[in-house]
């Protein structure tokens, strides 16, 4: 049997009622394809996933949204693609919203709503082609024993895509794309709400607070602590996703941003933001200072970890007016590959 896992905020919307059709007109037997549909709008879109992964009796599971509809052929394809060690990406054809290519992605406009889609059109459209390397967003399917759970604690929506296919890849999994076809009507569901840009502007930061970088060659993860002198609100507010933990002289300063910035992450922030320089014990420190900080060094906090892999030794340098002092060089990416708390309830 194979598990089609649907979240959704709820199931009263068309796009899900729709793809309940299109499953059953292609797949009626409930014995050989399951449809596991988890509704609530009180938790993040993983909870949801890894509440429905829960639930689910396949040994083998696809991860949907409710805004696609199936091609006829589809489970069959993934049912051959799907093998143990492997995430499998199927292939989304998408009116021409989003124009970035990649591996998985087809821009054909079959319609941009429901009301104008081109069922025929659709399923006209033929990906030729077996496995290709590459693989993305929630787009995916595998053993169900081979799902490692979202991190739903880090974030509510948006970025635990990029989060959990970076843990399979440190997990060693390999990675294809398959010609299984779908239709996504794109964002009906996750930018549909009006706070969807503060919400991605929040997981983007949490993503850096738990890896260290955002867009990065290596991928290397290290004990940063920040030593901030002159430090003001605007720079605390930059540097602080940075770092493991960061030091600043002000007490009101770090009380007014903690204010302004927990409601929006599960760290803690009275854990990371420091006033006593004594407890700053990080394996890598940099300095900084408020009133010669430039640009120059922002794109070096940017790229922080790669300049710590690439130096590869123990010592002090300096980058234009930073000041790092590297004490070890241990790197604890594989620490965040399964998280402390179980995701899968």
């Amino acid at each position: 049997m194979i598990s089609l896992i649907i979240p959704v905020p709820t199931k009263k919307s068309k796009y899900l009622i729709n793809l309940l059709n299109n499953i059953d007109e292609l797949y009626p037997d409930r014995n050989e394809v399951e449809v596991v549909v988890v509704e609530d709008k009180d938790v993040s879109l993983s909870t949801k996933y890894n509440k429905a992964v829960s639930l689910s009796k396949g040994e083998k599971i696809i991860l949907l949204h409710d805004d696609m509809v199936l091609q006829p052929g589809f489970i069959e394809t993934m049912d051959k693609h799907i093998e143990k060690g492997k995430i499998i990406t199927y292939t989304r054809v998408e009116p021409p919203l989003y124009t970035d290519l990649y591996p998985g992605k087809v821009l054909l406009d079959c319609g941009r709503d429901l009301e104008d889609f081109d069922k025929s059109k659709f399923e006209g459209c033929k990906v030729e082609g077996e496995l290709v390397d590459g693989g993305s967003q929630l787009f995916f399917g595998c053993y169900r024993e081979d799902y490692i759970g979202m991190d739903g604690e880090t974030f509510e929506m948006f970025c635990e895509d990029d989060d959990i296919h970076l843990r399979y890849d440190l997990a060693g999994y390999q990675r294809k794309v398959s010609p299984a076809c779908v239709y996504h009507f794109v964002s009906k569901t996750s930018r549909a709400s009006s706070n969807s840009k503060q919400i991605e502007h929040n997981s983007n930061r949490n993503f850096i607070r738990k890896w260290g970088w955002r867009n990065s060659i290596h991928s290397k993860t290290y004990d940063i602590g920040f030593k901030i002198k002159h430090c003001n609100l605007g720079l605390l507010e930059a540097l602080e996703p940075w770092c493991s933990n960061i030091w600043i002289e002000d007490q009101t300063l770090i009380t007014t941003y903690s204010d302004q910035e927990q409601k929006n992450t599960s760290f803690n922030l009275n854990e990371r933001i420091l006033s006593t320089p004594n407890n700053l014990v990080n394996e890598v420190v940099i300095e900084v200072d408020g009133q010669t900080f430039t640009q120059e060094e922002w794109e070096y906090i940017g790229q922080i970890t790669d300049i710590i892999y690439e130096n590869g030794s123990m010592g002090a340098f300096e980058l234009g007016n930073l000041k790092v002092t590297i004490n070890q060089m241990n790197e604890y990416p594989k620490d965040l590959i399964f998280m402390e708390n179980p995701v899968i309830l």
